[in-house]
């Protein structure tokens, strides 16, 4: 991965990841934050990385569609 694609994962991840992170793998916070600034390289780190952002994105698309359904909601109770 390259630094630019680091820093976009780095930014996007909720605050608690290292810990959760570290507690799945049993790396160190430094060595988590080396990863995810590419200094250093761990497939375990990576894989736990992109299962939090798989969940993210599933979180965020359940979301998504609960939007859908309360602004379709709105829409009839404000359509005489």
């Amino acid at each position: 991965m390259t630094s630019d694609q680091l820093s976009l994962i780095r930014r996007m991840l909720p605050r608690g990841t290292r810990s959760k992170i570290a507690t799945s793998t049993k790396f160190s916070f430094s060595y988590i934050d080396q990863v995810l600034k590419g200094k250093r390289r761990s497939p375990v780190i990576m894989r736990s990385v992109l299962e939090i952002l798989e969940e993210l994105m599933l979180i965020e698309k359940s979301n998504s569609i609960k939007l859908q359904q309360i602004m379709a909601i709105i829409d009839e109770i404000q359509t005489p």
